[in-house]
């Protein structure tokens, strides 16, 4: 995925984003980069990027000090992923 790519459809396409997603859902709120890194096995390079294009898509929000959180949004979005799939 592009760094100009962020668009909701072009995150949930991308395996290392939904993991980053899922993740973020199970240990909400405040979950900082390097446990995030050592949890999926991604370089922290990928999780910088995974995680900026999950900012710019208003699916998380980072607070400095705490770490990184789902909105409502990211939320919404990823339990509207897993009811679609899960119908198939």
């Amino acid at each position: 995925m592009s760094a100009m790519a962020v668009g909701v459809l072009d995150i949930l396409k991308d395996a290392e984003h939904r993991l980053i997603l899922y993740y973020l859902a199970n240990k909400n709120p405040r979950v900082e980069e390097d446990k995030l890194a050592h949890a999926t096995g991604l370089s922290p390079q990928r999780i910088r990027v995974v995680l900026s294009n999950l900012q710019k898509a208003h699916l998380a929000t980072f607070e400095e000090g705490h770490g990184y959180t789902l909105t409502e949004k990211g939320l919404a979005t990823l339990y509207n992923f897993h009811v679609t799939i899960s119908k198939d």
